[in-house]
């Protein structure tokens, strides 16, 4: 049981969401739907309970030590989601009757049972966004240029995108001799690493795992391959083999595919992202705030064209992007970002007595009608008790219903800001506030 000096708390790694920041949350949510929208995705969300089987089938049976997983009253095998992918290609792997490509992407609140640290909480909210049945690079492209542009629809300016590719990464250590599946698997876990932590405690991981220090310093080399597609496509070594030679006509493609968007002046090629979850199997990347490297990638993601067959009769390539809410706020408050949100009712309805107490309701719903959020008082307090609690919570307007007055269809109208009070029609009053507020609050 957690019960802090104040009363219970939130267990560890869990924390609630004050209005302030849910205000900003719905802002950027918006925002976030008005591109995806642009894009032609369909708005899903996969439940958040799934079989425990599912879950192990993305990410391998130690899953279970990153997650939160239980039994259930029947002794069913469950776990809260980890990320939103496993859910939608779940839903689209026996929907035969979906035509390709199918572009699902939701919104929505994952768990993980990771240590808790800055940016990094056990419960915290994805956007996400997939696209099934298409194995070319301009799908690719097409991912990556949606993250690019909720960005920019946020105000960011700042940032790059950091692309590379598995099949080149995998086919270069098979050539240097790393074979063994569990071998490469670990060799790009650590790879992983790269720019996360320093270069001598790199070394150490990669001898932990059997590597020499020429060996070391070959793969160092290759993922140390960091610059604009133009130039990097050239310095890259020649990789023999399918794999290698695959993935160095991806890389060519996509940066064609970021060219016909008009993204790739914000791309670089970075051998060093591998995307250290097993199951990508193609383009990878990340996306960076200049200068807020230690928030972590701001969205991510690649293409994964074996899960679907895991998971269903339907067998179809598949690419995504991912991007972290936390983070995304962090980083737009650090750029100073968010418009000032009004999170606040606009409008109070207050009475001068009780006679008026129907007529304030009348007119909160009239307010209501015409989209502007307003309240009443529901405590049976005095004006001068009313007028001191909209001073306490920052409401705009007060719309002020006195009996005399309210007869001769007139009210009283306050601008708290102003400190200003002028008695007006109730036509014109209502008017008035409606012109200055708006759902959900409004930019300031």
């Amino acid at each position: 049981m957690s019960v802090g000096k104040h009363g219970f708390a939130p267990p560890r790694g869990m924390r609630d969401i004050e209005p302030e920041e849910m205000a900003r949350r719905n802002w950027m949510y918006r925002k976030i739907y008005d591109v995806m929208r642009l894009y032609g995705f369909q708005m899903v969300e996969p439940t958040p309970i799934e079989n425990l089987a599912t879950l192990e089938a993305k990410a391998g049976p130690d899953i279970k030590n990153e997650i939160y997983w239980f039994e259930d009253k029947a002794g069913r095998r469950l776990g809260l989601r980890f990320d939103l992918t496993v859910g939608m290609t779940r839903m689209v792997a026996n929907r035969l009757e979906l035509p390709e490509p199918i572009k699902f992407c939701s919104i929505a609140g994952m768990w993980r049972y990771d240590e808790p640290q800055f940016a990094r909480y056990r419960n915290f909210h994805q956007w996400d966004a997939e696209i099934y049945g298409s194995e070319s690079q301009e799908a690719d492209a097409e991912v990556i240029s949606l993250g690019i542009d909720i960005l920019e629809s946020l105000g960011l300016k700042e940032y790059e995108v950091r692309i590379s590719d598995r099949k080149l990464t995998e086919g270069f250590l098979k050539e240097k001799g790393l074979g063994e599946k569990g071998k490469i698997e670990e060799t790009i876990r650590v790879m992983d690493k790269i720019g996360k932590m320093p270069r001598e405690d790199l070394r150490l991981e990669f001898k932990r795992i059997g590597m020499d220090d020429v060996l070391i310093d070959e793969v160092m080399d290759f993922a140390g391959l960091k610059g604009r597609p133009e130039k990097i496509l050239q310095q890259i070594p020649t990789v023999k083999g399918r794999e290698g030679e695959e993935g160095f006509k991806e890389l060519l493609n996509l940066t064609e595919a970021l060219e016909a968007f008009k993204k790739v002046d914000r791309c670089i090629i970075d051998l060093s992202i591998v995307r250290g979850i097993g199951y990508y199997d193609g383009i990878v990347f990340e996306a960076y705030d200049r200068g807020g490297e230690d928030i972590g990638a701001i969205f991510a993601g690649g293409r994964y064209d074996g899960l679907c067959r895991i998971y269903g009769k339907r067998d179809m390539p598949a690419t995504g992007v991912a991007g972290g809410v936390e983070r995304l706020i962090i980083s737009m408050e650090r750029n100073g970002l968010f418009p000032k949100l009004s999170f606040n009712p606009e409008v109070f309805v207050a009475a001068v007595n009780e006679k008026v107490r129907g007529a304030c309701i009348d007119v909160t719903m009239q307010l209501r009608s015409r989209g502007v959020p307003a309240i009443f008082d529901l405590k049976g307090r005095t004006l001068k008790k009313q007028l001191e609690y909209v001073d306490s919570t920052g409401i705009p307007y007060v719309l002020i219903i006195g009996p005399r007055e309210f007869e001769r269809g007139r009210v009283r109208l306050r601008d708290m800001a102003e400190r200003r009070e002028d008695e007006l029609g109730l036509e014109e009053a209502l008017e008035k506030v409606a012109k200055s507020c708006s759902i959900f609050g409004k930019d300031r």
